[in-house]
């Protein structure tokens, strides 16, 4: 890994964090970072846990000064997908020399090899070879580095695909994440009377979707975000990039936070036909909340599982927990590391 380097971690969010919490705080296995680097000027000249947060100019003069003394420096991009490639075609136009990593690539590396046995175990539950050379291809991928893959990705993600080819008049859709609406949009033009309920926990995005479905008695809008229990939790909004997430850092308090609720208490008994989850991490414990619906309808569902690296694995654990007949299948839905989908079938 980067145990004998100086090393700086690009970026102040969770993926850097997390990546500093694990193998610095927690396990021990890496020095503390020289700097922190963000492109955000309002954190530049801060600190963050003792480190100061620089420019990345300063990182440039760095690299140089680091490359005449012929002393080895690394950068850990803590960053995924379109994000990690534009962080590193900025760090190449700015010819900085030093080695270059992702700090999910690097925690895949230590975390799938960990896990080599429940990998087996959960390509030997997927239901086609496609599914199992897709599974395997992007862990590999992941642990690697290999940050843009054209052979994997597929269109039509979540539904309209080789998985769920088509929707019913008689669907009841739960969307989690909407975003602004493609997945309705899409499904509502599939099957005109489809039964959708939508949950979408940022304010501004949740008022331009009631105004855009004004119109439409089969859309049910909901301003909370799934989670496994009843509670407020902290949000943060990030409408540019479409990744807002709740956070459970905050209290119950209602002016600090978002409304969580299961789905199971939201639905009250109603079924669910299909449900589609991206909703930035916070997947496995929406499935938590969901699970009186999964058991009792058997849904189709559609679950994002690149958010997190422990979700490729605990959530098809979880979802056979539920329910053993579901039968599961893989894909890829971007060239990047992002977008890969669970399906449960029954």
């Amino acid at each position: 890994m980067i145990q004998e380097s100086d090393y700086i971690l690009w970026g102040t969010g969770r993926i850097a964090r997390n990546f500093y919490n694990k193998y610095y705080k927690e396990r021990g296995t890496i020095r503390k970072p020289i700097m922190w680097c963000d492109n955000d000027v309002a954190l530049q000249g801060t600190t963050l846990d003792d480190v100061e947060v620089v420019s990345p100019k300063i990182i440039s003069q760095l690299s140089e000064e680091y490359y005449r003394s012929s002393k080895p420096l690394a950068i850990v991009i803590g960053a995924t997908g379109i994000n990690l490639l534009q962080i590193v075609s900025q760090l190449e136009q700015m010819a900085v020399k030093a080695r270059l990593y992702s700090a999910v690539q690097l925690d895949a590396s230590v975390y799938f090899e960990e896990k080599a046995a429940s990998i087996e175990l959960i390509s030997s539950m997927l239901a086609d070879e496609k599914s199992k050379l897709l599974y395997r291809s992007m862990i590999e991928n992941m642990k690697l580095g290999r940050c843009v893959d054209f052979s994997l990705a597929e269109t039509n993600q979540y539904f309209g695909n080789d998985v769920i080819p088509t929707l019913s008049n008689q669907e009841v859709f739960v969307d989690a994440g909407v975003c602004q609406g493609e997945e309705i949009d899409k499904a509502l033009q599939m099957a005109p009377m489809i039964s959708v309920h939508a949950f979408e926990p940022d304010k501004g995005r949740f008022y331009q979707l009631k105004d855009k479905y004004l119109c439409r008695k089969n859309v049910v809008l909901h301003e909370q975000a799934l989670w496994n229990r009843h509670e407020y939790m902290g949000f943060s909004a990030n409408p540019v990039l479409s990744a807002s997430r709740i956070s459970e850092d905050t209290g119950n308090d209602h002016s600090s936070g978002v409304e969580c609720i299961p789905l199971d208490m939201a639905l009250q008994g109603e079924r669910a036909t299909l449900i589609k989850m991206d909703i930035e991490g916070a997947e496995y414990n929406a499935l938590q909340g969901a699970e009186g619906i999964i058991r009792q309808w058997h849904p189709k569902l559609a679950i994002c599982v690149y958010h997190n690296l422990e979700d490729y694995i605990r959530i098809p654990l979880q979802i056979h927990s539920m329910s053993p007949s579901y039968k599961f299948y893989f894909r890829q839905h971007s060239v990047t590391s992002g977008e890969s989908v669970l399906y449960a079938i029954c």
